[in-house]
């Protein structure tokens, strides 16, 4: 359980330096609109403060919910499984704005990286 925890914490920081200081990114983004946040959010009552957070400011961050990035960026262009030693991930691939590539794990964000 600890060399888990390390090792998600390890791909935090790892993304966090690859898409910036602040652990989020937004180039070339398109947000919903307010009308289809507003919405959005009515829908999702239990939604955690930090996707709420992000989706109105049109980031992602490790540690949001995959169907909150789903919400922000539709269907990705790719899924592959992607067996870790501590456990299996599944990398999700856009290409809006550039290649954004997310690592998912137990249905929340792990890692993140933009090429």
């Amino acid at each position: 359980m600890t060399r888990r925890l390390f090792n998600i914490a390890l791909i935090a920081l790892i993304a966090s330096l690859a898409v910036g200081s602040s652990g989020c990114f937004n180039k070339n983004f398109i947000k919903p609109t307010q009308l289809e946040i507003d919405q959005y959010i009515k829908d999702h009552p239990d939604l955690p403060e930090l996707d709420k957070a992000c989706i109105y400011d049109g980031r992602f961050e490790v540690g949001m919910k995959t169907e909150t990035v789903r919400f922000l960026l539709d269907e990705p262009k790719s899924i592959e499984i992607v067996q870790q030693p501590w456990a299996q991930q599944e990398k999700w691939t856009y290409k809006q704005g550039g290649l954004k590539i997310f690592y998912m794990e137990d249905n929340g964000v792990v890692g993140i990286e933009e090429l």
